[in-house]
């Protein structure tokens, strides 16, 4: 019997002497939770490219992940510990999100529990990727030496293709190079990094890398002319395809170095090319001219150097947008006091032509509409809209209605929108005479 108390006191021991232990190992070495920012990768891009299209991440590119680990480990584990990855195979295309997975790579042993990360899904955002041909532009900084000017700039490419998404792209007027020829006395060469300009003609930096260019550099030749220096104007004819627009005429060479008697050149500033010689009739897409200047110059007037160069006539594709307007969205001239002023139907719809860049942001007031009573009756009219519209927009059409003047709404089994303003000055001065 002693034997065996000794045996289960022995037993006892060791069980307590275990729990002790792993007591203090948790007292001075416990579990805590720490976390780590870890780069998010994506997998199967393929899935999205092969499409033609282009994607972005909505929000970071990085993830925190959380784990469990001891605390005399903690500083042994870093973010190259784990992989975080995302796999487009996977996205859900009604909302476009995509699952996070989280893999512990290096030093699993002294990781416990389970790893998670915040966010767990990530949002993809989808959309087409664009191919667009610019013809090379140069722009002019600077001011030469005294008695010089810039004559002919020649570069030894004509166009850049630029690939990248669609809004980005809509982004881009023009692409080339800004040359500097402050105190420039010669003629000069040398290489220019391509630059993006936009409506203005200021240049601006892309940072996102899916926009890519065909070249990022040109070679660039400078003729310095010291003689009067003539601008080249553009004048152009002919109507375009239907469905297409003119958008403007580009040359790399922006001016003509002249000789002549100082009375013949005397008020001359400018050499135009004309109409007939520029035309764009029945064009749906960029017209390039080769033009000799020389033959448009006044009598007793001689150019310097090379006179032929080649104009490109800029030629668009037009888009349509439908924008519905209420009569809360028309600017009422005319209106009485106290006399209601409804539209039939409600609602009216416009339909707008113009470039699809500049279609993109247009809203109900940008367009600007404005409907004048000043002149109607009570009861029924004929409904007639103006509008001031953005550069480059026209209105191709938009739904005929009446309108109701001093027709109370409740008397009518129409929908209507009723607006009362107040009258105009003149209405006003007549009342009060």
């Amino acid at each position: 019997m002693k034997k065996t108390n000794n045996i289960v006191l022995k037993i006892s021991s060791l069980a307590i002497a275990f729990f002790v232990w792993i007591v203090v190992i948790n007292i001075s070495n416990p579990v805590v939770t720490r976390s780590q920012t870890v780069n998010l990768e994506v997998l199967n891009s393929n899935v999205i490219t092969d499409a033609g299209k282009t994607y972005s991440l909505i929000g970071a590119n990085t993830v925190t992940v959380s784990y469990e680990v001891r605390s005399r480990d903690e500083s042994k584990i870093s973010a190259s510990d784990f992989k975080a990855s995302i796999d487009l195979g996977y996205m859900y295309d009604i909302t476009g999100a995509v699952p996070i997975s989280v893999e512990v790579v290096n030093n699993k042993n002294l990781i416990s529990g389970a790893v998670t990360s915040k966010p767990s899904i990530v949002r993809i955002s989808i959309e087409d990727l664009q191919r667009k041909e610019f013809t090379m532009t140069t722009k002019i900084t600077g001011t030469p030496s005294d008695g010089y000017s810039v004559g002919e700039v020649k570069l030894d490419k004509s166009t850049v293709a630029v690939t990248g998404p669609v809004s980005v792209i809509g982004q881009i007027s023009k692409v080339g190079v800004e040359i500097d020829v402050d105190g420039m006395e010669g003629n000069v060469t040398g290489k220019a990094e391509l630059k993006y300009f936009d409506a203005n003609g200021n240049a601006f930096i892309i940072s996102d890398s899916r926009v890519t260019k065909s070249f990022d550099t040109v070679n660039y030749s400078i003729v310095m002319l010291n003689g009067r220096t003539l601008a080249l104007n553009f004048e152009v004819g002919g109507e375009v395809a239907e469905g297409y627009i003119f958008s403007g005429a580009e040359s790399s060479t922006k001016s003509i170095q002249v000789r002549g008697r100082p009375e013949v050149l005397e008020g001359l500033d400018a050499v135009t090319i004309p109409a007939t010689a520029l035309s764009v009739e029945g064009a749906t897409s960029d017209v390039i001219v080769d033009v000799d200047v020389k033959n448009f110059l006044p009598e007793n007037v001689s150019a310097v150097g090379d006179t032929n160069i080649k104009v490109t006539l800029k030629v668009e594709a037009l888009d349509k947008k439908s924008v519905t307007l209420t009569i809360g969205d028309l600017e009422i001239k005319g209106a009485r006091t106290g006399v209601s002023t409804n539209i039939i139907p409600e609602r009216i719809t416009v339909v707008v032509s113009g470039l699809s860049a500049n279609l993109e942001s247009v809203s109900n007031s940008d367009i600007k509409a404005t409907l004048d009573v000043s002149k109607m009756s009570a009861g029924a009219n004929n409904g007639t809209l103006t509008f001031e519209l953005p550069t480059g927009l026209s209105v191709d059409s938009y739904t005929p209605f009446e309108v109701m003047i001093g027709s109370p709404a409740n008397e009518r089994n129409e929908t209507t929108t009723t607006v009362e303003q107040s009258s105009s000055e003149e209405s006003s001065s007549a009342a009060e005479n």
